[in-house]
């Protein structure tokens, strides 16, 4: 990605912020997720258990702060011109890990923490979120869901140290997915500290 463009970007990623009144995990760590606590307008979205979030709930919208992957892998292939897509798949992969118990902390602390029934978000990042107990689904077929696969293609070419060859090559495999944890099940695998902000104890 060029210098310009990644500038460019981190322009908008700031007003985009501040629009859409995402709040940071944690900023001083440089965690990955990004949240907004709002009401669900969707159709029902089935869990393990039956239907776990309906139209009116109140759920926590996750983003991914695609602008500090972009700079992380850009420092990446700057530092390794050689470094490989395993490589840069390994990194991301590291950093959610490391991002996701934070994530869980947050949500506990969260004023509205009783309300809130989940957690969801859209990402093509979702090889692996299984194993983290996210659970996947197709998004529906609409017009919004076909122009969330195209920005999310300008996104893998923005982010992506080879992004134009990626697209050329393998744009057709590259379909967002919705990504989601019910509440309960998030704080029972990750959480660390109670909702009074003290370190939870496991002995």
């Amino acid at each position: 990605m060029s210098t310009g463009l990644l500038t460019a970007w981190g322009i908008w990623d700031r007003i985009y912020y501040r629009l859409s009144r995402l709040q940071y995990v944690d900023k001083q760590s440089g965690n990955l997720f990004r949240v907004v606590v709002k009401r669900y307008s969707g159709e029902p979205l089935p869990g393990i258990e039956g239907v776990l979030l309906k139209k009116g709930d109140l759920y926590a919208k996750l983003h991914l702060h695609n602008y500090r992957i972009a700079r992380i892998l850009e420092e990446t292939v700057r530092k390794d011109p050689q470094s490989s897509e395993t490589k840069w798949a390994l990194i991301i992969l590291n950093l959610v890990r490391q991002s996701v118990p934070a994530l869980a902390d947050y949500v506990a602390r969260h004023p509205r923490v009783g309300e809130i029934q989940a957690l969801v978000g859209t990402t093509f990042l979702h090889r692996g979120a299984e194993r983290f107990g996210f659970q996947l689904a197709d998004l529906p077929d609409s017009w919004y869901a076909r122009f969330k696969t195209q920005f999310f293609k300008v996104i893998v070419y923005c982010c992506h140290p080879k992004g134009w060859q990626r697209l050329r090559l393998q744009g057709h495999h590259l379909t967002p997915k919705r990504v989601y944890i019910s509440k309960e099940q998030l704080l029972q695998r990750y959480q660390t500290v109670n909702g009074n902000g003290t370190n939870m104890d496991y002995d």
